[in-house]
């Protein structure tokens, strides 16, 4: 069913904007009507068209926030769980939401069920807002009557990766703010404050030392056309890095390169650790098949050398093998995890045991960006002080020379 979007007046001269789906424009027309709202603007939303034709723009394009999509699971979980009707519940949740292009999926959802499809096909058509793993944990949940559990499971799995996100994103924020401060300062004194040093020293005449002979160099390029060079290789050298990194070669050394580096490369590991065990427990939890579940979330994981990993035990274990032994020539996945998938095999209690992986793996990530917080603090003082340090330096250096040639 087609979606509009109208512009339209109230009976109160105020004017209002939105979505809402209908057979054709005429009938849109007469549902605004009904509504006693006078419509300037109609016309049918082409994103809808640009979404089925270029799906990977999506990603980018119409971006919705997962805690949009966490939120919109629990409310459909709890609405149902209620006993309301499942084109009543979406109905309810249409008019809540926000998010306009949430919306727009969550009207194009609502048709498709009440044209008679079953919410896990409807869902499945937005992959860019609901992974695969949606549409399989609701189609079990169908299957066995209990969907509505299944969403909450949902919003509780979207929730726990929306904190662990958060937590790796606060790691990063500190030394990032850092940094850029840094930027700023060492900019502002290469561009202003040594040039106008410069001048001085020239007028004077004095000898300068080599550090402040090569700050005056540095400062001498951020100041004239030569800047646009070292900018130049610089969006020269990160367009070929995104290119290289996009390759799947590239793509595996760069994450082992990162898996090298201490603290960081731990913290990487956990994480997607983490992630593997969280969904593949809730997948397992709600009756999904072993191989299903571990072939979506290989694609959940992001990380390449991982998801090889994945891919090879899901051969092995097709082959007949268990799932600890499927893992265990794994790069990723640690000692720990491999005993407890082994541990979770022989008490038939694999999803329990895949959760609780889970739990002491965000615990792990804790600590690591602890340790890392700890450890990048100074370092970022010491940085800071040590680069500020060398530009005082070049600058004092030829003054303290100065008057020790006038004392003279």
């Amino acid at each position: 069913m087609p979606v509009y979007k109208y512009i339209a007046i109230d009976r109160k001269g105020k004017q209002t904007k939105g979505i809402l789906d209908a057979p054709s424009a005429t009938q849109a027309r007469r549902i605004l009507r009904q509504q006693n709202l006078y419509v300037k603007t109609l016309e049918e939303d082409i994103e809808k068209r640009e979404r089925e034709l270029f799906p990977i723009l999506t990603k980018f394009l119409y971006r919705v926030p997962r805690k949009d999509v966490a939120l919109f699971a629990r409310e459909l979980g709890t609405l149902l769980d209620a006993g309301l009707p499942l084109d009543k519940s979406l109905t309810n949740i249409i008019e809540q939401t926000e998010n306009l292009y949430l919306k727009k999926a969550l009207i194009e959802i609502k048709s498709d069920v009440l044209e008679g499809e079953s919410l896990s096909k409807a869902i499945s058509k937005h992959p860019a807002i609901f992974p695969d793993v949606y549409a399989n944990l609701i189609q079990v949940g169908e299957q066995t009557g209990t969907y509505e559990r299944a969403l909450i499971r949902l919003a509780d799995l979207e929730e726990a990766n929306l904190r662990l996100r958060n937590k790796v994103i606060t790691a990063l924020f500190y030394p990032l703010i850092m940094l850029f401060f840094l930027g700023g300062i060492m900019t502002f004194l290469l561009s202003v404050v040594i040039p106008q040093i410069q001048e001085m020293f020239v007028q004077l005449n004095v000898e300068l030392p080599l550090i402040t002979r090569i700050v005056i160099g540095i400062s001498g390029i951020f100041v004239s056309w030569k800047i646009i060079l070292p900018i130049a290789i610089g969006i020269i050298s990160t367009y070929f890095f995104v290119k290289w990194y996009n390759t799947e070669a590239g793509r595996i050394k760069f994450e082992n390169f990162i898996l090298k580096i201490p603290i960081l490369g731990s913290l990487i590991q956990k994480v997607v650790l983490s992630r593997f065990s969280r969904n593949l427990g809730v997948m397992l939890e709600n009756r999904v098949p072993l191989i299903t579940a571990l072939q979506i979330v290989s694609k959940i994981v992001n990380h390449k050398i991982f998801e090889k990993e994945i891919q090879e035990a899901i051969d092995k274990i097709k082959e007949g093998s268990k799932i600890s032994e499927a893992f265990q020539n794994s790069r990723i996945m640690t000692f720990m995890v491999k005993g407890m998938l082994s541990a979770g095999e022989s008490s038939d209690s694999l999803s329990n045991m895949v959760l609780k992986i889970a739990d002491i793996l965000d615990d792990e990530v804790d600590a690591v960006i602890q340790r890392f917080s700890t450890l990048i603090e100074p370092a970022m003082i010491v940085l800071m002080g040590g680069m500020i340090a060398i530009i005082m330096s070049a600058i004092l250096l030829p003054i303290y020379n100065l008057t020790r040639y006038i004392e003279i």
